[in-house]
Formats: C-alpha cells, sequence, structure tokens
C-alpha cells in the first residue's frame, strides 16, 4: 500500500530522538521564546530608526508582521509557562506602544510618529528591554519558583518525561496513519460512486405535466447524462429542478437537474443507485425484455 512507506519512516522518528539524549536535554523552551523577543527589539528597533531618518518603509512592515504573529495573549502564557513572567510587564509595554506608534503612523504619517516616539521615550523603553532580555543565555533558569505562579494558579507547568513525549509522538504517528488509511478508503469509494459509464438507453422524463422521451448517454451511481429525443426543431424549455427518470429495470427514478443546454439535461438522482442496479441497468438491453406472447391464428 503506498502509504506504509510513510508511515514506516514517521514510526522511525521516536528511535532517532532516542539516540540523541544530549541535545534532547539542553533544548529548552526558553530559547524559542528568547529568540522571539531578541526578534522583536530588532524590528522594533528598525521602526524607530525609520521614523527618524524615514529611509525604510519596510521596516514598518516587518514589525506590524512579528506582532500579527505573536498575539499578546499567547506570548504572555509563554512567558508564565516558562517561568519568565517577570519579563511580561516590560515585554507588553513595548508591544504596546509599538502599536500605539505603529497606528499613528498609519493614520497621521512620518512626522507625527516621529514625534510621538521622542515624547513617549520610545527608545528609553526599547534600550532598557534589550538590556534585561539579550544577554540571557538559551539555558537560562529563572530564579523563581514561586507556587501560584501562572494565571490559572497551578503554578508552573512541569515539562514532558522523555519517555511520555516519545509515547506522546507515537500515539500521534499511529492516530495520523489511521486517518490516511481512513481517508483513502472514503475517497476510493467515492471514486467509484462517481465512476460514469458510457450507455444508450432509453428512457422518459417526466417534468410536471410533460414527457419527453430521452437517451441515458452516461451513468453513474449518483447520476446521469440524457439527451432528448429530436423534438422536431422545437427547443427545449427550462426544467423544473425536480423531475423523475422512467429507467429499464429501475423504473421511476426521482432526480434535480443542476445543469441544462439544448439538447443535454444533467441528473442528480436523490438517493444514489445500489452497484446491483447500476449493473442490471448497464446489462439491459431490448432483445433481453420478455416480449408479449404472439395473438393466435384461428385455424
Amino acid at each position: 500500500m503506498k502509504h506504509w512507506p510513510i508511515i514506516f519512516a514517521a514510526l522511525a522518528a521516536p528511535a532517532a530522538v532516542l539516540s540523541d539524549t544530549g541535545a534532547a536535554a539542553a533544548a529548552r523552551p526558553t530559547c524559542l521564546l528568547q529568540s522571539d523577543l531578541v526578534m522583536l527589539q530588532h524590528e522594533a528597533r528598525g521602526f524607530l530608526e525609520f521614523l527618524k531618518s524615514g529611509a525604510d518603509p519596510a521596516e514598518a512592515r516587518q514589525l506590524q508582521h512579528w506582532l500579527d504573529d505573536h498575539p499578546e495573549v499567547a506570548l504572555s502564557m509563554q512567558l508564565r509557562r516558562t517561568g519568565m513572567e517577570g519579563f511580561e510587564p516590560i515585554t507588553m509595554q513595548l508591544i504596546s506602544q509599538q502599536k500605539g506608534l505603529l497606528e499613528i503612523y498609519r493614520l497621521h504619517g512620518l512626522a507625527k510618529a516621529g514625534a510621538s516616539a521622542e515624547r513617549l521615550g520610545a527608545a528609553a523603553l526599547l534600550e532598557e528591554f534589550a538590556s534585561r532580555i539579550i544577554p540571557l543565555p538559551c539555558d537560562f533558569t529563572p530564579l523563581e519558583n514561586l507556587k501560584d505562579s501562572t494565571a490559572a494558579g497551578m503554578g508552573r507547568i512541569k515539562g514532558l518525561s522523555q519517555e511520555t513525549a516519545i509515547a506522546s509522538s507515537f500515539l500521534v504517528v499511529v492516530l495520523g496513519a489511521a486517518g490516511a488509511f481512513l481517508a483513502e478508503r472514503i475517497a476510493r469509494r467515492q471514486r467509484r460512486r462517481r465512476r460514469r459509464h458510457p450507455c444508450s438507453l432509453p428512457c422518459t422524463l417526466q417534468c410536471g405535466p410533460y414527457r419527453l422521451p430521452a437517451k441515458l448517454v452516461d451513468i453513474s451511481r449518483l447520476g446521469a447524462k440524457v439527451r432528448i429525443w429530436d423534438r422536431s426543431g422545437t427547443p427545449l424549455t427550462a426544467m423544473r429542478s425536480e423531475v423523475k427518470a422512467m429507467v429499464p429495470v429501475l423504473g421511476e427514478v426521482a432526480a434535480q437537474v443542476p445543469w441544462q443546454t439544448s439538447d443535454y439535461v444533467g441528473l442528480k438522482f436523490t438517493r444514489p443507485l445500489s452497484q446491483e442496479d447500476l449493473q442490471a441497468l448497464l446489462q439491459w438491453s431490448p432483445r433481453t425484455a420478455v416480449q408479449p406472447a404472439a395473438a393466435a391464428k384461428p385455424a
């Protein structure tokens, strides 16, 4: 089966984690968060320099992109979960200030935003933020380990053990493989139901009081394409959304008309045909139909 090589490769990933325990032990959740905060000060510094010189308008867009990618609520939760809640006030203050300056720049232009930055002491706040964040090592461990330090009052969130992380990743891989297998089965079933079979079978369309002789051109379990017989040059009027098709073997089949041209009508069956009914219809021919017995001639 074509999905199994991918599944086996994914199942091998936890083994690779086991073989590199040193690297896993060195990784800390604070590293990525510190990197994001350092990038914040970098983008804010570029924006303030732009407000002074007007040299690179792209700095405003880059800062806005960072703010869009890091919602304040999610960032606050990260700071608290990693024990860096001591940096939360100045981080939120810097973000709020930069958002305000961006809005002033958008509404009133470069000069007004630059004057506001000087009045609010934006450069001084940025320097204080940078002096606290940039020197932190990647394996920084907060000194405070206070109870009830999270907003929910549950204390610091403990990290997962290596065994738990591997078991969780294995479970995710298995569930993903099962989902992919199920999705493939469903898609295959849908393709079978939508498969159209060319044919040339007589039928009749009942549309309100009108009965139109027609011919099935192709058919699937979900619908059919029907050609209306020659009507002596009379244009085909628009059909209602619901019709009934009189089909050999099947009898009356309720359907809807999703599309229509001058010669053809598309049918979507109200209830899909069974595979048995479809096969019986495709095998039907006028020669297999029961013919009435010939009348007896007088002697």
